[in-house]
Protein backbone atom coordinates (compact mmCIF):
# COMPACT_ATOMS: atom_id res chain seq x y z
CA UNK A 1 0.00 0.00 0.00
CA UNK A 2 1.31 3.17 -1.07
CA UNK A 3 1.70 6.46 1.29
CA UNK A 4 -1.07 8.43 -0.29
CA UNK A 5 -3.82 5.45 -0.06
CA UNK A 6 -2.43 4.42 3.42
CA UNK A 7 -2.99 8.10 4.38
CA UNK A 8 -6.18 8.37 2.56
CA UNK A 9 -7.16 5.44 4.50
CA UNK A 10 -6.30 7.03 7.91
CA UNK A 11 -8.68 10.30 7.41
CA UNK A 12 -11.32 8.34 6.61
CA UNK A 13 -11.29 6.11 9.30
CA UNK A 14 -11.25 9.27 11.32
CA UNK A 15 -13.37 11.27 9.53
CA UNK A 16 -16.62 8.78 9.74
CA UNK A 17 -17.32 9.43 5.78
CA UNK A 18 -19.33 7.51 3.24
CA UNK A 19 -19.77 4.58 1.96
CA UNK A 20 -17.06 1.92 -0.28
CA UNK A 21 -17.82 -0.54 -2.36
CA UNK A 22 -15.23 -2.52 -3.42
CA UNK A 23 -11.68 -4.61 -2.37
CA UNK A 24 -9.81 -4.84 0.26
CA UNK A 25 -8.09 -1.29 0.09
CA UNK A 26 -4.69 -2.94 0.22
CA UNK A 27 -5.32 -4.33 -3.60
CA UNK A 28 -7.42 -1.29 -5.24
CA UNK A 29 -6.53 2.29 -6.02
CA UNK A 30 -9.11 4.95 -4.66
CA UNK A 31 -10.28 5.54 -7.91
CA UNK A 32 -11.59 1.76 -8.39
CA UNK A 33 -13.31 2.40 -4.95
CA UNK A 34 -14.93 5.98 -5.80
CA UNK A 35 -15.91 4.63 -9.38
CA UNK A 36 -18.02 1.56 -7.66
CA UNK A 37 -19.75 3.91 -5.35
CA UNK A 38 -20.24 6.47 -7.88
CA UNK A 39 -22.21 3.48 -9.52
CA UNK A 40 -24.35 2.75 -6.53
CA UNK A 41 -24.86 6.52 -6.37
CA UNK A 42 -25.89 7.02 -9.99
CA UNK A 43 -28.59 3.86 -9.64
CA UNK A 44 -29.94 4.99 -6.18
CA UNK A 45 -33.17 5.19 -6.42
CA UNK A 46 -33.90 8.91 -4.37
CA UNK A 47 -37.49 9.48 -4.24
CA UNK A 48 -38.51 8.27 -1.22
CA UNK A 49 -41.70 10.94 0.57
CA UNK A 50 -41.98 8.54 3.81
CA UNK A 51 -40.66 6.20 6.17
CA UNK A 52 -42.22 4.53 9.54
CA UNK A 53 -40.47 2.12 11.39
CA UNK A 54 -42.85 -1.10 12.55
CA UNK A 55 -42.53 -3.47 15.61
CA UNK A 56 -43.71 -7.10 14.12
CA UNK A 57 -42.54 -9.03 17.09
CA UNK A 58 -41.03 -8.77 20.71
CA UNK A 59 -37.43 -8.30 19.13
CA UNK A 60 -37.49 -7.27 15.76
CA UNK A 61 -39.08 -4.35 14.11
CA UNK A 62 -38.70 -3.68 9.96
CA UNK A 63 -37.90 -0.25 8.85
CA UNK A 64 -39.30 1.20 5.18
CA UNK A 65 -38.90 3.75 3.02
CA UNK A 66 -41.55 4.42 0.33
CA UNK A 67 -42.38 6.96 -2.50
CA UNK A 68 -45.62 8.88 -2.70
CA UNK A 69 -47.37 6.60 -4.80
CA UNK A 70 -46.16 3.54 -2.07
CA UNK A 71 -43.39 1.92 -3.45
CA UNK A 72 -40.08 0.75 -1.05
CA UNK A 73 -37.03 1.86 -1.56
CA UNK A 74 -35.84 0.49 1.38
CA UNK A 75 -36.47 -2.14 3.96
CA UNK A 76 -34.42 -3.05 7.07
CA UNK A 77 -35.32 -5.75 9.46
CA UNK A 78 -34.15 -5.21 12.89
CA UNK A 79 -33.04 -7.29 15.17
CA UNK A 80 -32.84 -6.10 19.24
CA UNK A 81 -31.67 -8.13 22.40
CA UNK A 82 -34.20 -6.94 24.72
CA UNK A 83 -38.17 -6.68 24.44
CA UNK A 84 -39.46 -3.81 22.47
CA UNK A 85 -42.32 -1.67 23.46
CA UNK A 86 -44.59 1.12 21.04
CA UNK A 87 -41.99 3.65 21.96
CA UNK A 88 -38.66 3.55 20.81
CA UNK A 89 -37.00 1.15 23.51
CA UNK A 90 -33.40 1.08 22.91
CA UNK A 91 -30.88 0.22 19.62
CA UNK A 92 -31.05 -2.84 16.87
CA UNK A 93 -28.22 -5.18 17.55
CA UNK A 94 -27.95 -6.32 14.15
CA UNK A 95 -30.08 -5.83 11.09
CA UNK A 96 -30.16 -7.06 7.19
CA UNK A 97 -30.67 -4.08 5.04
CA UNK A 98 -32.18 -4.14 1.29
CA UNK A 99 -32.05 -1.78 -1.36
CA UNK A 100 -33.68 -0.89 -4.57
CA UNK A 101 -32.01 0.52 -7.27
CA UNK A 102 -33.04 2.33 -10.70
CA UNK A 103 -31.57 -0.44 -12.59
CA UNK A 104 -34.58 -2.89 -11.06
CA UNK A 105 -31.54 -4.87 -8.94
CA UNK A 106 -31.88 -5.47 -5.53
CA UNK A 107 -28.99 -5.67 -2.94
CA UNK A 108 -28.60 -6.99 0.56
CA UNK A 109 -26.43 -6.23 3.16
CA UNK A 110 -25.61 -6.64 7.09
CA UNK A 111 -24.22 -3.92 9.84
CA UNK A 112 -21.09 -6.35 9.45
CA UNK A 113 -18.02 -4.17 8.26
CA UNK A 114 -14.70 -4.90 7.41
CA UNK A 115 -11.44 -3.18 6.71
CA UNK A 116 -11.43 -0.53 9.48
CA UNK A 117 -14.83 -0.13 9.36
CA UNK A 118 -15.11 1.12 5.81
CA UNK A 119 -16.67 -1.87 3.29
CA UNK A 120 -19.75 -3.63 3.65
CA UNK A 121 -20.50 -6.89 1.75
CA UNK A 122 -23.07 -6.68 -0.81
CA UNK A 123 -25.38 -9.54 -1.84
CA UNK A 124 -27.10 -9.18 -5.21
CA UNK A 125 -30.34 -10.18 -5.58
CA UNK A 126 -32.00 -11.57 -8.71
CA UNK A 127 -35.45 -12.22 -9.02
CA UNK A 128 -36.28 -15.48 -8.03
CA UNK A 129 -32.78 -16.17 -6.18
CA UNK A 130 -31.70 -15.39 -2.64
CA UNK A 131 -28.75 -15.37 -0.03
CA UNK A 132 -27.90 -16.46 3.38
CA UNK A 133 -26.99 -13.40 5.39
CA UNK A 134 -26.51 -13.22 8.95
CA UNK A 135 -27.85 -11.12 11.79
CA UNK A 136 -25.78 -11.76 14.48
CA UNK A 137 -25.26 -15.54 15.16
CA UNK A 138 -28.85 -16.17 13.07
CA UNK A 139 -28.95 -17.08 9.38
CA UNK A 140 -31.27 -15.01 7.63
CA UNK A 141 -32.19 -15.95 4.00
CA UNK A 142 -33.22 -12.80 1.47
CA UNK A 143 -35.29 -14.00 -1.46
CA UNK A 144 -36.57 -11.81 -4.20
CA UNK A 145 -39.60 -13.19 -5.33
CA UNK A 146 -40.41 -13.84 -9.31
CA UNK A 147 -43.69 -11.82 -8.05
CA UNK A 148 -40.88 -8.73 -6.66
CA UNK A 149 -41.50 -9.26 -3.36
CA UNK A 150 -38.69 -9.03 -1.06
CA UNK A 151 -38.79 -12.44 1.88
CA UNK A 152 -36.97 -12.35 4.72
CA UNK A 153 -36.98 -16.07 6.25
CA UNK A 154 -35.81 -16.65 9.91
CA UNK A 155 -36.23 -19.21 12.44
CA UNK A 156 -39.49 -20.60 10.63
CA UNK A 157 -40.59 -17.32 10.27
CA UNK A 158 -41.31 -15.66 6.77
CA UNK A 159 -41.49 -11.97 6.83
CA UNK A 160 -42.46 -10.84 3.32
CA UNK A 161 -42.23 -6.90 1.67
CA UNK A 162 -44.12 -6.15 -1.44
CA UNK A 163 -42.00 -3.53 -2.64
CA UNK A 164 -44.86 -2.23 -5.37
CA UNK A 165 -47.24 -0.96 -2.49
CA UNK A 166 -45.47 -1.23 1.00
CA UNK A 167 -47.53 -3.87 2.30
CA UNK A 168 -46.06 -6.28 5.05
CA UNK A 169 -47.16 -9.71 6.76
CA UNK A 170 -45.62 -11.92 9.00
CA UNK A 171 -46.39 -15.40 8.40
CA UNK A 172 -48.99 -14.66 5.70
CA UNK A 173 -50.40 -12.15 8.57
CA UNK A 174 -50.31 -8.76 7.93
CA UNK A 175 -48.75 -6.18 9.94
CA UNK A 176 -50.59 -3.49 11.28
CA UNK A 177 -49.52 0.13 11.05
CA UNK A 178 -50.86 1.09 14.46
CA UNK A 179 -47.36 -1.14 15.69
CA UNK A 180 -45.16 2.08 13.78
CA UNK A 181 -43.25 3.67 16.14
CA UNK A 182 -42.37 7.22 16.62
CA UNK A 183 -38.08 7.80 17.42
CA UNK A 184 -37.77 9.31 20.93
CA UNK A 185 -39.82 12.60 19.80
CA UNK A 186 -41.96 14.18 17.29
CA UNK A 187 -40.49 15.22 14.02
CA UNK A 188 -40.59 19.28 14.49
CA UNK A 189 -43.53 21.14 13.08
CA UNK A 190 -43.13 24.78 13.56
CA UNK A 191 -40.59 27.58 13.02
CA UNK A 192 -38.39 28.14 9.65
CA UNK A 193 -37.86 25.26 7.17
CA UNK A 194 -33.92 25.55 8.42
CA UNK A 195 -34.55 26.21 12.02
CA UNK A 196 -36.52 22.94 11.86
CA UNK A 197 -33.64 21.43 10.44
CA UNK A 198 -31.48 22.12 12.74
CA UNK A 199 -34.15 21.14 15.43
CA UNK A 200 -34.68 17.71 14.03
CA UNK A 201 -30.97 16.81 13.52
CA UNK A 202 -30.54 17.07 17.54
CA UNK A 203 -33.51 14.71 17.71
CA UNK A 204 -30.38 12.73 16.75
CA UNK A 205 -27.51 13.04 19.43
CA UNK A 206 -25.97 10.38 20.38
CA UNK A 207 -27.26 8.14 17.75
CA UNK A 208 -24.75 5.79 17.48
CA UNK A 209 -22.55 5.27 13.83
CA UNK A 210 -23.49 2.04 12.54
CA UNK A 211 -22.30 2.27 8.85
CA UNK A 212 -24.11 1.99 6.16
CA UNK A 213 -27.15 1.83 8.64
CA UNK A 214 -30.16 3.21 7.28
CA UNK A 215 -32.79 3.47 10.54
CA UNK A 216 -32.35 5.18 13.74
CA UNK A 217 -33.79 2.31 15.48
CA UNK A 218 -30.52 1.00 14.43
CA UNK A 219 -27.92 3.27 14.02
CA UNK A 220 -26.89 5.55 11.26
CA UNK A 221 -23.91 6.64 9.03
CA UNK A 222 -22.97 10.54 7.80
CA UNK A 223 -25.00 10.42 5.15
CA UNK A 224 -28.27 8.23 5.84
CA UNK A 225 -28.32 10.57 8.92
CA UNK A 226 -28.57 14.22 6.96
CA UNK A 227 -30.79 11.59 4.26
CA UNK A 228 -32.94 11.06 7.21
CA UNK A 229 -33.73 14.46 8.79
CA UNK A 230 -34.47 16.09 4.67
CA UNK A 231 -36.62 12.87 5.00
CA UNK A 232 -38.23 14.15 8.60
CA UNK A 233 -38.72 17.76 7.79
CA UNK A 234 -39.41 18.00 3.66
CA UNK A 235 -40.24 14.45 3.05
CA UNK A 236 -37.16 14.61 0.50
CA UNK A 237 -35.04 11.82 0.16
CA UNK A 238 -31.84 13.53 -0.46
CA UNK A 239 -29.70 9.78 -1.06
CA UNK A 240 -27.91 7.35 1.36
CA UNK A 241 -24.66 7.85 -0.17
CA UNK A 242 -22.59 11.31 -0.22
CA UNK A 243 -21.90 10.64 -3.53
CA UNK A 244 -25.47 11.58 -4.40
CA UNK A 245 -26.03 14.61 -2.11
CA UNK A 246 -22.99 16.59 -3.48
CA UNK A 247 -24.65 16.99 -6.67
CA UNK A 248 -27.74 18.42 -5.37
CA UNK A 249 -27.15 21.89 -4.93
CA UNK A 250 -25.10 25.12 -5.48
CA UNK A 251 -21.41 24.13 -4.55
CA UNK A 252 -20.06 27.41 -2.39
CA UNK A 253 -17.34 27.92 0.19
CA UNK A 254 -17.66 26.70 3.76
CA UNK A 255 -17.68 30.15 4.99
CA UNK A 256 -20.63 30.70 2.97
CA UNK A 257 -22.59 27.69 4.34
CA UNK A 258 -26.11 28.51 6.23
CA UNK A 259 -27.86 26.52 8.34
CA UNK A 260 -29.19 23.42 6.95
CA UNK A 261 -26.39 23.30 4.23
CA UNK A 262 -24.48 20.36 3.59
CA UNK A 263 -20.50 20.30 4.37
CA UNK A 264 -18.72 17.58 2.77
CA UNK A 265 -15.16 16.16 2.81
CA UNK A 266 -13.03 14.57 0.13
CA UNK A 267 -9.37 13.48 -0.71
CA UNK A 268 -7.64 15.36 -3.03
CA UNK A 269 -8.10 14.58 -6.52
CA UNK A 270 -10.93 12.21 -6.10
CA UNK A 271 -14.45 13.24 -7.74
CA UNK A 272 -16.57 11.62 -4.90
CA UNK A 273 -16.64 12.52 -1.14
CA UNK A 274 -16.43 10.46 1.45
CA UNK A 275 -18.10 12.14 4.46
CA UNK A 276 -20.97 14.81 4.75
CA UNK A 277 -22.45 17.20 7.67
CA UNK A 278 -25.09 19.73 8.23
CA UNK A 279 -24.36 23.54 9.20
CA UNK A 280 -26.35 24.28 12.20
CA UNK A 281 -25.01 28.04 12.66
CA UNK A 282 -22.82 29.57 14.68
CA UNK A 283 -19.84 28.04 12.97
CA UNK A 284 -20.81 24.45 14.32
CA UNK A 285 -21.83 21.35 12.25
CA UNK A 286 -23.78 18.76 13.32
CA UNK A 287 -22.45 15.13 12.16
CA UNK A 288 -22.00 11.17 12.27
CA UNK A 289 -19.03 10.59 13.05
CA UNK A 290 -17.22 8.56 15.01
CA UNK A 291 -19.25 6.70 18.09
CA UNK A 292 -22.53 8.66 17.58
CA UNK A 293 -24.29 11.75 15.75
CA UNK A 294 -22.67 15.21 18.01
CA UNK A 295 -22.11 18.50 17.14
CA UNK A 296 -18.34 20.10 16.46
CA UNK A 297 -16.93 23.60 15.50
CA UNK A 298 -16.34 23.13 11.91
CA UNK A 299 -13.33 25.09 12.39
CA UNK A 300 -11.98 22.39 13.96
CA UNK A 301 -13.59 19.44 11.36
CA UNK A 302 -11.78 20.97 8.12
CA UNK A 303 -14.54 20.24 5.29
CA UNK A 304 -13.52 21.00 1.69
CA UNK A 305 -16.72 22.60 0.27
CA UNK A 306 -20.66 22.92 1.27
CA UNK A 307 -23.67 22.35 -0.74
CA UNK A 308 -26.39 25.20 -0.39
CA UNK A 309 -29.81 23.32 0.02
CA UNK A 310 -32.45 25.11 -1.04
Amino acid sequence: MNKLIRYALIGLIAAGGGIFLGQEPAQASYNTMFAREGYFSTHEKVDATSFFDRKISTYKSVYITQTKHGAVRNASLMFYSKPQTSKFDGYAKHWINVRQLKNGKVYAYNEKTVYGNYLVSYHQLSKGHGSNIKAGSRKVNVHFSKAGNVLFKYQKNLLTVHLKNGRITLNGKATQARNNRVFKRAVPKHGTRVNRLVADAKRYLSVPYRYAGRDAFGGLDCASFVDQVYLDVEHRDIGGMTGVQQTLGKHVAVSKAKKGDLLFWQVAGQKYTYHVAMAIGHGKLIEEAGKSVHVSKISHRHPQFAIHME
